[in-house]
């Protein structure tokens, strides 16, 4: 199991998310109201380049954390501009990472090294 299942429920029998694809915005208020985990958010759109370069170490890093932090995947597409407004996403993908409802840091763009350490930070 994750902290991920923990907060969204299991996708079927015996099964655990390795990270959460976020359809809305109540989703999205549940993995921040998340409050004694790191909750690590990537807003991406399927299009994006670096989105697609950035979704394998992002689930490889929910993967290998899966027990320390709650990963979340966020489509600007699907979320549109309320989303991107609110959490200031200028340019994908972005990385905007929260605990005890705070924003402790924020990547931007496909730099695998500083997103693992700034997870690694705030773990």
């Amino acid at each position: 199991m994750s902290l991920t299942t923990q907060v969204f429920g299991p996708p079927g029998y015996r099964r655990w998310w390795i990270y959460y694809i976020v359809n809305d915005t109540d989703q999205l208020s549940k993995a921040l109201n998340r409050h004694d985990h790191l909750v690590v958010f990537m807003f991406s759109a399927e299009w994006n380049e670096p989105c697609k370069a950035m979704k394998k170490p992002f689930r490889d890093m929910a993967r290998a954390r899966k027990m320390q932090a709650v990963f979340c995947l966020v489509d600007i597409d699907k979320l549109k501009d309320a989303v991107a407004q609110q959490f200031q996403v200028e340019a994908l993908p972005t990385f905007v990472l929260y605990k005890n409802g705070i924003q402790k840091e924020r990547v931007v763009g496909a730099k695998v090294d500083d997103l693992r350490a700034a997870i690694d930070r705030n773990i």
